[in-house]
């Protein structure tokens, strides 16, 4: 492990690297991730995922917004985002050159840091004391498979620790979502989740957190599925286990639905 100093040194030497980027001062920064070339999300959703962040941006008052898009990203995202920056009457202004957004929070010192899951959120967060906000993160929770990807942890550490773009008061005062005994404890049960032959020692940790802290809100850290193949809290019933696989089942559930439709008509 590096010691966060001596990291936090090195990062600060590569601050010079910037001087060929615009002078814009405490801006909304947007980091792009291109997650649809890792298959999570569409070119469209991913499109429309940088849209929510410079609306959600705009609606908390920055007007003046960086995008820092991924370096193998198409060219025509900004362009949409352009577009709706002048709709939105924000002044935008998109990154052509790559570079470490830890060099952007050192040289703009940004108002504001939003992002999906990208590890430069959580930088911005806990090494240079950044306001930040998270969008899209349930989304890609669900989406995510097989439920053992790798990039589950991270989803998971900053949709429970940082705070909802869309959440004005937990944004402004940067709220966290969970304390770090909550995000230890979430960590080691989605860890077990993941990868039960390689931490069988995490059993009795996530069976605890499990028990204790599964709910609407939880929930989406989980699968079902995965639960009652590990026979963890939360689990179906062996004894229902046969019922999604029931034709029968499936054929009442129809006409209920169908019934509670005429019903409300």
């Amino acid at each position: 492990i590096v010691p966060t100093d001596a990291f936090v040194k090195v990062l600060a030497e590569l601050v010079d690297t910037g001087d060929s980027l615009p002078v814009v001062d405490e801006p909304a920064l947007l980091l792009g991730q291109y997650l649809s070339a890792l298959g999570i999300l569409t070119p469209e959703e991913e499109e429309a995922l940088h849209v929510r962040m410079l609306k959600g941006a705009v609606e908390l008052g920055h007007t003046r917004v960086v995008f820092k898009p991924h370096p193998s990203a198409p060219a025509r995202w900004t362009r949409g985002l352009e577009k709706e920056a002048e709709r939105l009457g924000a002044d935008l202004t998109v990154l052509d050159t790559p570079v470490l957004a830890e060099v952007l929070y050192q040289r703009m010192r940004p108002a504001l840091v939003v992002g999906c899951f990208s590890t430069a959120l959580l930088t911005a967060y806990a090494l240079y004391g950044l306001p930040v906000a998270r969008v899209g993160t349930a989304t890609l929770l669900d989406r995510l498979t097989p439920y053992e990807n790798s990039n589950r942890v991270p989803v998971t550490v900053v949709d429970a620790l940082l705070p909802d773009l869309t959440d004005r008061k937990a944004v402004t005062g940067q709220r966290r979502g969970t304390d770090e005994q909550g995000l230890t404890d979430l960590v080691r049960a989605v860890g077990y989740a993941m990868q039960p032959k390689i931490y069988p020692d995490l059993r009795p940790a996530a069976e605890a957190y499990l028990t204790k802290h599964l709910n609407t809100h939880t929930w989406r850290y989980f699968k079902r599925k995965r639960l009652t193949s590990l026979a963890l809290p939360g689990a179906v019933p062996a004894q229902l286990a046969f019922l999604p696989r029931n034709a029968t089942v499936r054929r009442v559930a129809r006409r209920a639905r169908s019934l509670k439709k005429a019903v409300g008509r």
